[in-house]
């Protein structure tokens, strides 16, 4: 008799605190954009879309093979073909931290502006207006650009947040949004082990 109460007693906790505070299972959501299409989709397997270049590639790549699906995440389709991603990394999955990931950053933009060096086609800037401690760049290879910033949870995961769309548009949405939105949800989030 007395587990029974201790269980509904249990049942109610969880029931009321699950409708005091909402909690979220996602970085971004279609709800957030206006110009959004459909719903938003798992990204889970790691960071997508496709920087300009080989040594930015294969960074990704390397994270996404590391983490071995221990990674949340979640894209959104735009208007125009456009789209935009967010995805968080548990804490074991940036060997050896995901600080030292993010100090890695330019490292391979320069690796990559060395690559594509003298290819009219394809570009590559790092992104120097991004909030502290974050690190990114802006990419085009022919009628595709993307923009990737990475940056540290409040909970030391790696954040990496981006959109693609096509060439000669504005980013339809700003990693600098993507940031605020993901890092503010991040927490609640919980880490795919």
């Amino acid at each position: 008799m007395l587990t029974r109460k201790v269980i509904a007693i249990m049942l109610s906790a969880i029931a009321l605190t699950s409708c005091g505070k909402a909690s979220t299972s996602t970085l971004i959501e279609a709800d957030d954009f206006e110009t959004a299409v459909g719903e938003a989709k798992d990204a889970g397997g790691g960071i997508v879309g496709m920087p300009p270049c080989r040594a930015l590639r294969e960074f990704n790549q390397g994270l996404n093979l590391a983490a071995a699906g221990k990674v949340t995440g979640t894209t959104v389709g735009l208007d125009g073909g456009a789209s935009v991603f967010a995805v968080v990394f548990s804490s074991t999955a940036t060997p050896p931290s995901a600080t030292d990931v993010v100090a890695a950053v330019s490292g391979h933009i320069e690796e990559c502006a060395n690559e594509i060096a003298g290819d009219s086609s394809r570009k590559v800037e790092e992104l120097t207006d991004l909030p502290t401690g974050a690190a990114g760049f802006r990419g085009e290879e022919n009628t595709s650009s993307s923009e990737f910033a990475y940056a540290v949870t409040s909970d030391d995961r790696l954040l990496v947040v981006g959109s693609e769309y096509t060439t000669g548009d504005k980013a339809p949405v700003s990693v600098d949004r993507l940031l605020e939105l993901a890092a503010d949800r991040a927490p609640d989030v919980p880490s795919a082990e």
